[in-house]
């Protein structure tokens, strides 16, 4: 009995070892099928995702331009402007001399103006008398060309009398500068410059000179 039993293991061994080739290539032809399979089937689901993101792409909508509106033409009646008046104005003075000599010995200066239409300021014989009550503000220089005396010389600006403004100069300073002040004055108010003590004014226009600004008249 024993020999038998080894006789058949060794018949089904060998027909084992008969057969396993041909097995090894069907699972290796299986495998294969299978692996490619599944390529195939991974290349198409990256060609599906790519088609639909770039079909969505494509549907989405195009921002709306909006063009700006056109200016229409207005149509309304135009109402004309009334011109705007000034409410003030100015008027210069420059002292008068004698025939052309820009130096003049006085006390008491006098003045003269280029412009000759109706102001809130009347010029007669060289003095000057307020038309009209108001606020006015005065401005002035004055330089003397050389002292008579030794000393001080006083200007004065003065209203009926009343001292509006007062610059004191000395012999090493023969301009007052500029000077300005804001006065009321009412109708026919008299102003004057005075020099005190007496002395050579030089009426050059640039040198000495008054100037007053206003309320303006509407005749």
């Amino acid at each position: 009995m024993m020999p038998q039993q080894s006789m058949d293991r060794c018949e089904v061994s060998e027909n084992c070892h008969h057969h396993s080739p041909g097995a090894q290539g069907s699972q290796r032809r299986l495998v294969s099928g299978l692996l490619l399979w599944v390529g195939l089937l991974t290349v198409s689901h990256v060609v599906s995702i790519t088609l639909l993101v770039i079909t969505r792409q494509h549907a989405l909508p195009l921002p709306e331009i909006v063009s700006a509106p056109r200016p229409t033409a207005d149509t309304s009646p135009s109402i004309p402007l009334e011109p705007q008046r000034v409410p003030w104005q100015m008027l210069t003075f420059e002292p008068t001399s004698n025939d052309n000599d820009v130096l003049v010995v006085r006390s008491v200066i006098k003045w003269k103006t280029q412009s000759k239409a109706n102001h809130f300021v009347s010029l007669k014989d060289g003095s000057l008398t307020i038309n009209q009550d108001g606020c006015y503000f005065l401005y002035l220089q004055v330089t003397l060309e050389t002292p008579e005396v030794s000393g001080q010389h006083i200007v004065r600006v003065n209203k009926n009398n009343r001292v509006l403004l007062e610059v004191r100069m000395t012999t090493t300073s023969l301009s007052t500068g500029f000077l300005g002040r804001a006065v009321d004055l009412a109708a026919s108010d008299n102003l004057t410059v005075t020099v005190s003590p007496i002395a050579r004014i030089n009426t050059t226009y640039t040198a000495t000179y008054l100037g007053i600004i206003g309320p303006k008249l509407y005749l």
